[in-house]
């Protein structure tokens, strides 16, 4: 009886624990934690806990401890320890499904630290002819459309192309066509506005040619809102990983608006307004002028990469 319930304790161990993982994966709760190209790989091994647990459940194991042949003592299955097992590995696991928000609350976002300008972000070597893609289905910008071509160690951020997918010289611009404008590369949201992420500013405080973009636009950003001293005065806030929640760090760009902002704490809003770049010493900052705050629903990937 005592080995019985031992067997069956730990099979549910390996089984709970292999079913929060696959939960996790299927109702995307696993985007609030995890870089995508690791997701699969978190699927894969809720997958195999779950074999193993059942694979435990359904053999019989010899009660001796055995190498290479000889039997050297008995290994009881101690229904104490699976309890144990239990309680540390599956229960709090599961607990935490339950519970957990799947956000970071204005306590947790102060606690973690502000990067607030691109030299806290990794660092990518990027190509002179092109800059990394967010997605398969978002080509590259050509490096010479932001001026790359002029600095080869520039950073710039990944901004989709036009809705054609095309290049300026598949779409037949060349250096003398009217339609050789960088701007054709800056996305757009249903409004008209030029749509950037907070991640896109901060680059642009070091890359001339990106605050050449920027400058003059009418620009939205979607993050959440963490109050300022003033009631007009908000940081505009989202959250970068590189791998995982554990290493997730808040990035924010300040924002001014016209008028008191009225919105809940750390809730999602849609800043549209116009970036103004302000020198600093040796150094440029990004300062959002807003003309409109509206609260908007979270993104569908609310981490940035």
């Amino acid at each position: 009886m005592r080995t019985w319930a031992a067997k069956l304790l730990n099979g549910i161990t390996l089984l709970g624990l292999g079913g929060v993982l696959i939960a996790f994966f299927i109702n995307g709760r696993i985007d609030q934690y995890l870089h995508p190209q690791f997701r699969q790989w978190e699927l894969a091994g809720g997958i195999g806990f779950c074999v193993a647990g059942a694979i435990y459940l359904v053999t019989k194991k010899s009660m001796d401890c055995c190498v290479d042949g000889q039997c050297i003592h008995s290994n009881p299955r101690s229904p104490v320890r699976a309890v144990v097992a239990l309680g540390v590995i599956a229960v709090p696991l599961i607990a935490g499904t339950v519970f957990s928000k799947d956000s970071y609350d204005q306590q947790a976002i102060l606690n973690r630290g502000f990067v607030q300008d691109v030299s806290g972000l990794p660092l990518r070597n990027v190509a002179k002819d092109a800059t990394p893609a967010k997605d398969a289905k978002q080509p590259a910008i050509p490096s010479a459309a932001l001026g790359g071509d002029n600095d080869e160690n520039s950073i710039e951020p990944a901004l989709p192309q036009d809705g054609s997918g095309k290049t300026a010289s598949q779409s037949g611009a060349g250096p003398d066509s009217k339609d050789d404008s960088s701007e054709q590369y800056l996305p757009r949201a249903e409004d008209g506005n030029v749509a950037l992420e907070v991640s896109d500013l901060l680059y642009s405080e070091t890359e001339e040619s990106l605050r050449k973009m920027f400058s003059g636009k009418t620009v939205e950003v979607i993050g959440q809102y963490l109050p300022g001293s003033d009631k007009s005065e908000f940081k505009v806030v989202r959250m970068f990983i590189v791998c995982c929640a554990a290493d997730a760090r808040p990035i924010s760009v300040p924002v001014k608006a016209q008028g008191p902002v009225s919105v809940a704490d750390m809730s999602w809003v849609k800043v549209i307004g116009q970036p103004e770049f302000v020198a600093n010493g040796d150094r440029t900052k990004v300062l959002l002028k807003a003309v409109q705050v509206q609260p908007t629903d979270p993104p569908a990937e609310a981490m940035l990469y």
